[in-house]
Protein backbone atom coordinates (compact mmCIF):
# COMPACT_ATOMS: atom_id res chain seq x y z
CA UNK A 1 0.00 0.00 0.00
CA UNK A 2 1.59 3.05 -0.98
CA UNK A 3 1.56 5.95 2.19
CA UNK A 4 1.49 9.66 2.40
CA UNK A 5 4.75 10.37 2.58
CA UNK A 6 5.42 8.15 -0.48
CA UNK A 7 2.81 10.07 -2.80
CA UNK A 8 3.68 13.52 -1.95
CA UNK A 9 7.95 12.59 -3.01
CA UNK A 10 6.20 11.26 -6.06
CA UNK A 11 4.24 14.36 -6.28
CA UNK A 12 6.53 17.62 -7.32
CA UNK A 13 5.07 21.06 -7.07
CA UNK A 14 2.76 20.14 -3.96
CA UNK A 15 2.06 23.88 -1.65
CA UNK A 16 2.68 21.93 1.31
CA UNK A 17 6.05 21.37 1.08
CA UNK A 18 6.89 24.82 -1.24
CA UNK A 19 5.44 26.47 2.03
CA UNK A 20 5.08 24.34 4.81
CA UNK A 21 5.33 27.09 7.65
CA UNK A 22 1.78 28.07 5.87
CA UNK A 23 0.29 24.76 6.89
CA UNK A 24 1.09 25.04 10.56
CA UNK A 25 0.82 28.77 11.36
CA UNK A 26 -1.05 29.35 14.05
CA UNK A 27 -2.73 32.25 12.32
CA UNK A 28 -6.25 32.15 11.10
CA UNK A 29 -5.56 34.06 7.91
CA UNK A 30 -2.87 31.50 7.20
CA UNK A 31 -4.56 28.67 8.01
CA UNK A 32 -7.68 30.08 5.66
CA UNK A 33 -4.85 30.04 2.72
CA UNK A 34 -3.46 26.79 3.80
CA UNK A 35 -6.83 25.57 3.22
CA UNK A 36 -7.60 26.97 -0.29
CA UNK A 37 -4.60 26.02 -1.60
CA UNK A 38 -5.75 22.50 -0.92
CA UNK A 39 -8.85 22.59 -2.84
CA UNK A 40 -7.08 21.72 -6.07
CA UNK A 41 -4.41 19.59 -4.96
CA UNK A 42 -4.44 15.75 -6.15
CA UNK A 43 -3.33 14.39 -2.99
CA UNK A 44 -6.39 16.39 -1.17
CA UNK A 45 -8.07 13.02 -0.46
CA UNK A 46 -5.40 10.65 1.05
CA UNK A 47 -3.96 13.63 2.90
CA UNK A 48 -7.05 14.34 4.77
CA UNK A 49 -7.49 10.46 5.31
CA UNK A 50 -3.97 10.10 6.63
CA UNK A 51 -4.52 13.22 9.24
CA UNK A 52 -8.04 11.60 10.31
CA UNK A 53 -6.57 8.15 10.81
CA UNK A 54 -3.43 9.42 12.45
CA UNK A 55 -5.30 12.20 14.68
CA UNK A 56 -2.46 14.58 13.96
CA UNK A 57 -3.34 17.66 16.16
CA UNK A 58 -1.54 20.39 14.29
CA UNK A 59 -1.65 21.79 11.09
CA UNK A 60 -3.74 22.09 7.53
CA UNK A 61 -4.15 18.81 6.35
CA UNK A 62 -5.85 17.95 3.05
CA UNK A 63 -7.63 20.99 3.44
CA UNK A 64 -9.26 20.25 7.00
CA UNK A 65 -7.83 22.00 10.27
CA UNK A 66 -7.10 20.57 14.04
CA UNK A 67 -10.55 21.58 14.96
CA UNK A 68 -12.56 19.97 12.37
CA UNK A 69 -10.67 16.97 12.24
CA UNK A 70 -11.40 16.51 16.16
CA UNK A 71 -15.16 16.03 15.09
CA UNK A 72 -14.43 12.86 13.13
CA UNK A 73 -12.01 11.22 15.10
CA UNK A 74 -14.83 8.76 15.63
CA UNK A 75 -14.03 6.52 13.12
CA UNK A 76 -16.75 6.93 11.18
CA UNK A 77 -16.87 6.76 7.35
CA UNK A 78 -16.55 10.68 5.96
CA UNK A 79 -16.46 12.72 2.65
CA UNK A 80 -15.94 16.16 1.15
CA UNK A 81 -19.17 17.60 -0.41
CA UNK A 82 -19.26 19.54 -3.31
CA UNK A 83 -18.82 22.87 -1.37
CA UNK A 84 -14.99 21.24 -0.36
CA UNK A 85 -16.53 20.86 4.04
CA UNK A 86 -15.75 17.51 5.58
CA UNK A 87 -18.70 15.57 5.94
CA UNK A 88 -19.86 12.46 7.44
CA UNK A 89 -21.32 9.67 5.06
CA UNK A 90 -24.97 9.89 5.07
CA UNK A 91 -26.75 7.13 7.03
CA UNK A 92 -26.80 8.44 10.54
CA UNK A 93 -28.98 11.01 12.55
CA UNK A 94 -25.71 13.49 12.78
CA UNK A 95 -25.53 13.62 9.01
CA UNK A 96 -29.06 13.91 8.83
CA UNK A 97 -28.83 16.89 10.92
CA UNK A 98 -25.92 18.38 9.25
CA UNK A 99 -28.46 18.41 5.86
CA UNK A 100 -30.23 21.42 7.88
CA UNK A 101 -27.10 23.43 9.04
CA UNK A 102 -26.17 23.20 5.19
CA UNK A 103 -29.49 24.24 4.21
CA UNK A 104 -30.37 20.86 2.27
CA UNK A 105 -33.08 18.60 2.13
CA UNK A 106 -31.85 15.03 3.62
CA UNK A 107 -32.52 12.22 1.08
CA UNK A 108 -31.92 14.31 -2.11
CA UNK A 109 -28.65 15.57 -1.13
CA UNK A 110 -27.56 12.20 0.46
CA UNK A 111 -24.50 10.90 -0.23
CA UNK A 112 -23.31 7.05 0.87
CA UNK A 113 -26.13 6.07 3.19
CA UNK A 114 -30.15 7.31 3.79
CA UNK A 115 -30.20 10.00 6.63
CA UNK A 116 -34.09 9.96 6.15
CA UNK A 117 -34.78 6.49 6.97
CA UNK A 118 -31.63 6.86 9.73
CA UNK A 119 -33.87 9.65 11.23
CA UNK A 120 -36.81 7.58 11.13
CA UNK A 121 -34.76 4.66 12.92
CA UNK A 122 -33.72 7.53 15.69
CA UNK A 123 -37.09 9.23 16.55
CA UNK A 124 -38.95 5.49 16.87
CA UNK A 125 -35.87 4.30 18.98
CA UNK A 126 -36.32 7.26 21.43
CA UNK A 127 -40.48 6.90 21.30
CA UNK A 128 -39.98 3.07 22.35
CA UNK A 129 -37.25 4.27 25.00
CA UNK A 130 -40.13 6.64 26.80
CA UNK A 131 -42.44 4.34 26.23
CA UNK A 132 -40.66 1.53 28.86
CA UNK A 133 -40.80 4.20 31.32
CA UNK A 134 -44.51 4.92 30.95
CA UNK A 135 -44.99 0.96 30.94
CA UNK A 136 -42.85 0.65 33.80
CA UNK A 137 -45.56 3.32 35.86
CA UNK A 138 -47.82 0.99 35.28
CA UNK A 139 -49.32 2.67 31.62
CA UNK A 140 -50.36 6.30 31.35
CA UNK A 141 -51.80 8.69 29.36
CA UNK A 142 -48.88 10.00 27.81
CA UNK A 143 -48.27 5.95 26.82
CA UNK A 144 -51.60 5.93 25.50
CA UNK A 145 -50.25 8.73 22.75
CA UNK A 146 -46.93 7.35 22.07
CA UNK A 147 -48.50 3.45 21.13
CA UNK A 148 -50.40 5.70 18.43
CA UNK A 149 -47.52 7.69 16.99
CA UNK A 150 -45.56 4.72 16.75
CA UNK A 151 -48.65 3.36 14.59
CA UNK A 152 -49.57 0.44 17.16
CA UNK A 153 -53.04 -0.08 19.09
CA UNK A 154 -52.56 0.81 22.69
CA UNK A 155 -51.65 -1.71 25.19
CA UNK A 156 -53.98 -2.58 28.06
CA UNK A 157 -52.54 -1.09 30.93
CA UNK A 158 -51.94 2.32 28.85
CA UNK A 159 -55.80 2.11 27.42
CA UNK A 160 -57.08 2.02 30.77
CA UNK A 161 -54.93 4.98 31.75
CA UNK A 162 -56.39 7.14 28.93
CA UNK A 163 -59.74 5.63 30.11
CA UNK A 164 -59.77 6.76 33.08
CA UNK A 165 -58.24 10.63 32.54
CA UNK A 166 -60.83 11.27 29.96
CA UNK A 167 -63.60 9.68 32.72
CA UNK A 168 -62.36 12.29 34.96
CA UNK A 169 -62.21 15.01 32.76
CA UNK A 170 -65.93 14.36 32.19
CA UNK A 171 -66.61 14.94 36.07
CA UNK A 172 -64.46 17.90 36.47
CA UNK A 173 -67.40 21.08 37.22
CA UNK A 174 -67.53 23.66 34.40
CA UNK A 175 -64.86 26.80 35.21
CA UNK A 176 -67.20 28.83 33.28
CA UNK A 177 -66.80 32.04 34.92
CA UNK A 178 -70.52 33.45 35.91
CA UNK A 179 -72.04 36.43 36.37
CA UNK A 180 -72.61 37.14 40.10
CA UNK A 181 -76.24 38.41 40.60
CA UNK A 182 -77.43 41.77 40.39
CA UNK A 183 -79.31 43.10 43.84
CA UNK A 184 -82.97 43.96 43.19
CA UNK A 185 -83.69 47.62 41.78
CA UNK A 186 -80.09 48.75 40.69
CA UNK A 187 -78.92 48.67 37.22
CA UNK A 188 -77.54 45.78 35.37
CA UNK A 189 -80.68 43.48 36.21
CA UNK A 190 -83.51 45.23 33.61
CA UNK A 191 -84.97 47.21 35.98
CA UNK A 192 -84.77 51.44 36.22
CA UNK A 193 -82.61 53.04 38.62
CA UNK A 194 -84.71 55.45 40.79
CA UNK A 195 -84.77 59.32 40.13
CA UNK A 196 -82.32 61.03 41.99
CA UNK A 197 -83.70 64.15 43.96
CA UNK A 198 -82.61 67.70 43.35
CA UNK A 199 -83.32 70.63 45.56
CA UNK A 200 -84.73 73.58 44.47
CA UNK A 201 -82.63 77.02 43.93
CA UNK A 202 -84.24 79.42 45.75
Amino acid sequence: MTTLPQLTARTPGLPCRLDPNTFFSDQARERDAAQRLCQTCPLRTPCARYALEERIPHGVWGGTTVAERRAFWTGKPWRFDDAGRLRLLCGSERAYRAHFAYREKPGAACVGGDCVEAHAMHVEAQRRARLAEEHDKGGTIRGYQIHWALGEPPCDPCRAANARGSASRRRKPSRRLQRPPTPSGTPGNGAAAPAQAFPLAS
